[in-house]
Order: C-alpha cells, then sequence, then structure tokens
C-alpha cells in the first residue's frame, strides 16, 4: 500500500507523464503553454512544429489573424490588366498625347481628364487640337461610361456601357455620337480579349453634314477587337484592329484584310502607382503601310486614392 505522501506524489506526476506521452517531444511544455511562440511557428509553416488541429496552439493562431486584417487591395491596380474598367469613385485622370503622321508633317496635341463620379459610373473629356501649325480650336468630346458587369465570369469578365458626343470648335459641327460595349474578358491573368474601349465604340451616328449642305449623315456598326498582354507587373502592350464595318445608311461596309486593316500597338509603363507613360504605332496594313504610318506618346497621372 502507497502512503498518503506517495498518492499524493503520484498524482502530481500522473498528468506530467500522460501529457510527455500525447505530445512527444514537448516533454517540457504542456499543450497551450507558450501559445504565442507556438502560434508564430505553425503560422510561419516551421516544419518542426507539430500540427495541433483544435488546440490551444490552433486557437491562437486563428485569433491572431482574425487580430490582424489583411492589407485592402488597390483601388487602380499598376497592372493595366488587372484594373476596372471605369475610374473608381473619386480618382481623377490628367493625361496628355502628342500624336503626328509618318513624316512629323502633321502633328497633334491630345489633352484629356477623367474622373469616377462613383465606382460604377465615370467621366472622361479628350480634346485633340493641331500642334505643328497650332490652332487652339479644335475636338472636344465628353465619353461617359457605366458598368453592366464586373466580375462575371469568375472574376474574368467586365462589360461598360459607353455612349461618346461632343462638337468640333473648329469646323463648328458636331462629333459623331458613338455608343458601344467596352468588353474585357481575361483570358489568364496576363493574357486579355478587349473590344470597344473609349473612342471606338461600335455604333456611330453622325449628326452633322460636316459642313456639307445636305451631305451624307453616316451610321455605320463596326467590330474592334483588342488583345492585352500583362509582360511584366508594370509593362503592358495592346495590339488593336477592326474586323469589319457594317453599313447601316450613308456609309460602306469595309472587311478585314478584303478593304482596310487597322492595327496599332501600344505600350503601357507604370513608372509610379499615379504616374503611366505610353507609346503608340499605328498604320493600315492592307493600305500603303509606310504611308499610314502614325505614332502617339503621352502619360497619365492619376490623383486621388489609388
Amino acid at each position: 500500500m502507497l502512503s498518503s505522501h506517495h498518492q499524493r506524489v503520484l498524482t502530481l506526476l500522473l498528468p506530467a507523464a500522460l501529457t510527455a506521452i500525447a505530445w512527444p517531444g514537448r516533454g517540457d511544455a504542456a499543450p497551450g503553454a507558450d501559445t504565442g511562440k507556438t502560434s508564430v511557428a505553425t503560422a510561419a509553416g516551421d516544419p518542426a512544429a507539430p500540427p495541433d488541429p483544435g488546440g490551444a496552439g490552433a486557437a491562437t493562431t486563428t485569433t491572431t489573424a482574425a487580430a490582424e486584417p489583411a492589407a485592402p487591395g488597390a483601388r487602380y491596380p499598376r497592372a493595366v490588366i488587372a484594373r476596372p474598367l471605369t475610374l473608381p469613385e473619386g480618382l481623377a485622370m490628367l493625361g496628355a498625347d502628342v500624336t503626328s503622321n509618318n513624316d512629323l508633317g502633321v502633328m497633334g496635341g491630345a489633352p484629356i481628364v477623367g474622373y469616377g463620379i462613383t465606382d460604377d459610373l465615370e467621366v472622361q473629356v479628350p480634346y485633340a487640337f493641331a500642334a505643328r501649325e497650332f490652332e487652339a480650336k479644335g475636338s472636344l468630346s465628353v465619353d461617359v461610361g457605366y458598368k453592366l458587369l464586373r466580375g462575371a465570369v469568375d472574376g474574368k469578365l467586365e462589360a461598360i456601357a459607353r455612349v461618346r458626343g461632343g462638337y468640333n470648335l473648329l469646323t463648328e459641327t458636331a462629333n459623331p455620337v458613338t455608343l458601344g460595349v467596352h468588353v474585357q474578358y481575361n483570358l489568364t491573368d496576363t493574357l486579355a480579349v478587349i473590344s470597344g474601349f473609349p473612342g471606338t465604340q461600335q455604333l456611330s451616328i453622325a449628326v452633322s453634314d460636316g459642313g456639307v449642305m445636305d451631305g451624307p449623315k453616316p451610321i455605320d456598326f463596326s467590330l474592334p477587337i483588342s488583345l492585352g498582354y500583362q509582360a511584366t507587373p508594370l509593362l503592358y502592350f495592346q495590339l488593336d484592329t477592326k474586323l469589319a464595318r457594317f453599313n447601316i445608311s450613308d456609309s460602306a461596309n469595309a472587311f478585314m484584310f478584303a478593304d482596310t486593316t487597322p492595327a496599332a500597338l501600344t505600350a503601357v509603363y507604370n513608372v509610379m502607382g499615379a504616374l503611366d507613360v505610353q507609346a503608340s504605332i499605328a498604320t493600315d496594313l492592307s493600305n500603303e503601310p509606310g504611308d499610314a504610318l502614325s505614332f502617339l506618346v503621352g502619360a497619365r497621372y492619376y490623383a486621388g486614392k489609388l
């Protein structure tokens, strides 16, 4: 028979012995002891740390993670392919482009401003004027975009309804009204198919005769298509063309390869979060490509919360 003193000693030692058996290699600490260190080792993926399903260590890790919320994602990422197709609420865009034909004989300036009225509604105001023989009067347009779809098809598809209209201060005539859907489908994280970005809306309706008495007012429907490629996190390329133009009224049909094959390659580099620089070269591959060459260089600055 064990004395009462021995019984008390056995009572104290038995739980510790069982604990050492249940937690091999950690007989110096019972479950839940020093949980701060255990949580850090487990969260860091320390291979020496044993699994702790449902134990005090797991509970502490979960609590610690919950107490440290993940940093919010950028509203307007540096990677162009990942950006929403409308400016987020309160974000302003200030930009300017310089354009030229193949021999620099015709040059133009094209400032642009934009603003995200809400996350789903934006407005852009581009202006274009002759720069080589300076003429301040030019073409002023207003482009409005409104979200139709965002994050559809597992986050790969976005669609924006767009309408553009304006006035040419030099010729004193109204610009055509253009309407369409700006669509982007991300095939992968670096490759996207795009159609109808601002300035290339599919439906064009002339509301002015161009200053010619009783002149035609063309109406047509086009199929623009672009391929976007995010080569690096900061460098983006986009190749643009037009598959066809269909006559609706006072216009003419035109098909890729047969009549006209417009092509433009644009590179955009995000110098810093709030600044993009871009360059573009364009031509018509079906009609004297050398003579049809044109160039563009420009920049975009974003003011507001990115």
